[in-house]
């Protein structure tokens, strides 16, 4: 199952969930109830070559300088 990262409207609460495809789109929040949640968009970084000493923090730099990858906030998840 998928991890989806979802915001609530009515009491601006960010979490995830484990939920299947087909149920993505009806979930509710898990602070307040409210049913004016969206799900965001999530990124991921996958390991570069196979060297041992390459990670996530080598990667950073080269991904626009949001904090989301998305190039400093122009996709909408600031």
């Amino acid at each position: 199952m998928p991890l989806y990262e979802y915001y609530c409207s009515d009491c601006q609460a960010k979490f995830e969930l484990l939920v299947s495809h087909q149920h993505a789109d009806g979930v509710v929040c898990m602070k307040c109830q409210s049913e004016k949640v969206r799900r965001l968009l999530s990124v991921f970084a996958s390991q570069r070559g196979s060297s041992e000493d390459s990670s996530y923090n080598d990667m950073a730099p080269s991904m626009g300088g949001g904090s989301c990858g998305c190039g400093g906030g122009g996709c909408g998840c600031h």
